[in-house]
């Protein structure tokens, strides 16, 4: 008696094509989920801003008082700010650096640098440049975030009388890696660290080279 194997054996292909073409489509489905899941996650935070510590580069001599630091926008103006990036997630991130910083025209000062410190330190020598660095749950690193003037400030939003409120650095972006999906978060400090004053169109002009 004679068996014809052919059938049998295109049948068994046409299985197994739909067993790898279902585990393909699950694939594809749990990724999905994973990398919206994690792009809707904000696990880090920053200090808070009665432990955040200030600094300022030498042009900006006359800052307010300690309990209200106020800055006026001069040339090569730098603010450091030396805090800590907690993750409150329950999951390990890898903290990739600064984040992008939105265009904003009208905003004097912008993060621009982020460093590695104790979360105290506030000058480079005291700091290390920096390197990824993962962040169990519960756990943080010290960091320096350095402000620095805006390089898209437009000048013609300010007058020769400077009139309405300043502006105020309250937060930073960051860039971060969970299960290597990268993704980005504004972190606040919770509170004002410091107050720019609004510049006239001439210290615009000054202080941008404009």
């Amino acid at each position: 008696m004679l068996i014809r194997m052919e059938p049998l054996r295109a049948q068994d292909g046409g299985t197994l094509t739909r067993v790898l073409v279902t585990l393909l489509v699950i694939a594809v489905l749990l990724f999905a989920g994973l990398y919206f899941f994690t792009k809707a996650q904000h696990p880090l935070a920053a200090g808070d801003p009665v432990d955040a510590h200030l600094a300022f580069s030498d042009v900006l001599q006359n800052h307010g008082t300690t309990t209200e630091p106020k800055v006026a926008l001069e040339p090569n103006g730098q603010i450091f700010v030396a805090t800590t990036v907690r993750n409150t997630g329950g999951r390990t991130v890898t903290l990739q650096g600064l984040g992008t910083v939105g265009v904003d025209p009208e905003v004097p000062y912008i993060p621009v640098d982020l460093r590695l410190g104790d979360g105290t330190a506030t000058t480079s020598e005291a700091t290390a440049p920096f390197s990824p660095t993962k962040l169990a749950p519960g756990t943080d690193v010290g960091v320096l975030v350095t402000y620095a003037v805006n390089p898209n400030l437009n000048c013609s939003f300010f007058s020769d009388l400077s009139a309405g409120g300043g502006t105020e650095i309250d937060s930073f972006p960051v860039r971060f890696t969970t299960f290597g999906i990268e993704n980005q978060q504004t972190l606040s400090f919770g509170a004002p660290i410091v107050t720019i004053e609004r510049p006239t169109r001439a210290a615009c002009d000054v202080a941008t080279g404009g």
